[in-house]
């Protein structure tokens, strides 16, 4: 066993805790690669008395793992409304939409309202609070009880 695959076996640990993390932005199998090679730049990299080794691994790979979250979510999925043949896009995370719907059961209309137009369409808290006619902080409320349900809906998933 060379000097990396014992690096990759201790560090193993560290990086499926990070894809866990950032699961929802690409699949397991590209996110543990990415945390792979991440790990072995590191190691070509890292320079003796410049710090703790373990510290600056998992600072990279956290890094690594979060431009690639970054770029799926820049990703632009263009949509058609075939009603009007109109081309809108939004900026949306790349997650499938039975996982989404399963996220989305269990929240009331006014959370719906939120997480669709501010989280999926990338809106401002302020414009949906005009356009509802409601205060920037029902709004802000909304947001807050959306993303508890979220992440308690996200804890019961992984569980599974």
């Amino acid at each position: 066993m060379n000097r990396y695959e014992g690096l990759l076996e201790s560090y193993e640990p560290l990086i499926k805790k990070l894809i866990k993390r950032y699961a929802y932005a690409g699949t397991y199998d590209e996110l543990f690669q990415i945390g792979r090679i991440a790990l072995w730049e590191a190691c070509e990299r890292y320079t003796l008395g410049k710090g703790s080794f373990p510290a600056y691994v998992q600072s990279y790979i956290k890094g690594r793992l979060l431009h690639e979250v970054r770029t799926y979510m820049r990703k632009r999925v263009e949509v058609s409304d075939h009603t009007t043949n109109m081309q809108t896009m939004y900026v949306v995370p790349y997650l499938d939409e039975l996982i989404v719907e399963e996220y989305l059961k269990g929240l009331t209309k006014r959370e719906l309202l939120y997480v669709r137009y501010v989280m999926i369409e990338q809106g401002r808290q302020k414009d949906l609070a005009e356009r509802e006619g409601v205060s920037y902080e029902t709004v802000r409320s909304w947001r807050k009880s959306a993303l508890m349900k979220l992440r308690i809906k996200g804890k019961t998933m992984n569980k599974i």
